[in-house]
């Protein structure tokens, strides 16, 4: 007689019908808690929004948020932000909160905390939301002022390009009009008066150019366009933009550049804007008959150490470290003080921060200030807005 054999297989899994629905993830133990909005987030489609959330989202029930796709209430930039600062933080809570709008139901934003929590699930998260407290963005020393104060600060600079420097390039094309006479001739007192307003208006302009690039700064805005510049003759193009300035004070200028005819890979606009900064400085500070000498070399394959050199006025110890704080003017002229921001010198330092160089400043009462500073050739795909 044959044995029969007997195989034990497992029964198969019972398959689910097509189209149906998986099962909401089942997280309300865990996240009602949570004192803000709290999502459950499966496929990239919300299953589960806390009682807080939903009062925070101005919904009126769950369904009007369960289904639809995350998109929906946070922007899929930010999203991604969240994925990456989750990424990047390891862990760290301190470093994972980014600060999004969140979309309400009646279509309005609310600025608000955002955090990206992993949940066991594959291809799911929570995001958990917490309201920014008023109290936190009026102590200046907690994270969440110092990130509304920088918000603010790109409102501004983004504000301050649009509403001042608009009109004034009109008023300061339309004085040159009436000043050059291009439509017909007018009497000389009011040809004075449009010169007036075209100097004033080059005036004020040069100060909002100075203040919105200290705010590029400050609020880490400011980049680098990086070109091919022979930094010698950058420097003499310079010269010009001064040499009216130093005319009327009486001054020499003094051309102690070495010549490099190498390229460098440089922010050519910026290198000039220093420059400029420091001889304006400098021919400022300057009683007539001095001079300024404009020195450089090359103290490296790709780096340039440059100086400014002047025999004024110079300063005190105090007196310099004064001068190196945005907004001051240590020295006082005699009839009152002298013209400017006390932008000059921070925005300098900045630019050469900004080329990886060093910068430094020694200065003599009665004697003069010598600026030192270095620039760094950059690499040659680094650019900015």
């Amino acid at each position: 007689m044959t044995a029969r054999s007997h195989s034990h297989r497992p029964a198969a899994k019972k398959a689910e019908p097509p189209g149906r629905a998986r099962a909401p993830l089942d997280l309300s133990p865990l996240l009602d808690n949570v004192g803000d909005l709290a999502v459950a987030v499966h496929g990239g489609r919300i299953e589960y929004v806390n009682r807080a959330g939903l009062e925070l989202l101005g919904a009126a029930q769950s369904s009007d948020v369960v289904g639809h796709k995350l998109e929906s209430i946070i922007d899929p930039r930010t999203i991604h932000d969240l994925l990456l600062r989750r990424r990047q933080a390891g862990g760290a809570e301190k470093d994972a909160w980014l600060r999004a709008p969140l979309r309400r139901a009646d279509g309005s934003t609310l600025e608000i905390d955002l955090e990206l929590v992993p949940l066991p699930q594959p291809d799911a998260f929570a995001v958990i939301a917490r309201r920014i407290d008023a109290a936190s963005l009026l102590d200046p020393n907690t994270p969440a002022a110092a990130l509304h104060a920088a918000e603010g600060l790109k409102n501004l600079i983004a504000n301050m390009a649009h509403e001042l420097r608009t009109p004034l390039n009109a008023i300061i094309g339309f004085s040159e009009i009436i000043t050059e006479r291009m439509f017909g001739d007018i009497n000389e007192r009011y040809a004075a008066y449009a010169g007036d307003i075209l100097v004033s208006g080059q005036h004020l302009l040069r100060i909002i150019n100075d203040i919105l690039d200290y705010a590029k700064v400050e609020a880490g805005e400011m980049a680098l366009r990086v070109e091919r510049v022979v930094v010698s003759e950058l420097v003499r193009g310079a010269f010009r933009l001064v040499a009216s300035q130093a005319e009327q004070a009486g001054l020499d200028i003094v051309d102690h550049l070495a010549d490099m005819p190498s390229p460098l890979y440089m922010d050519g606009t910026k290198v000039k804007q220093i420059v400029v900064n420091l001889m304006s400085n400098a021919i400022k500070f300057t009683p007539r008959g001095g001079k300024v000498v404009v020195g450089s070399k090359l103290v490296g394959s790709n780096k340039v150490e440059m100086w400014v050199r002047d025999t004024g006025i110079g300063m005190t110890e105090a007196e310099l470290a004064e001068a190196l704080l945005p907004f001051r003017q240590p020295k006082r002229a005699p009839d009152g003080s002298y013209a400017g921001t006390g932008l000059g010198l921070p925005i300098a330092k900045a630019l050469v921060a900004l080329h990886g160089g060093e910068f430094s400043i020694a200065s003599t009462p009665k004697v003069g200030t010598e600026v030192r500073f270095t620039l760094v050739g950059q690499p040659e795909t680094r650019s900015g807005p």
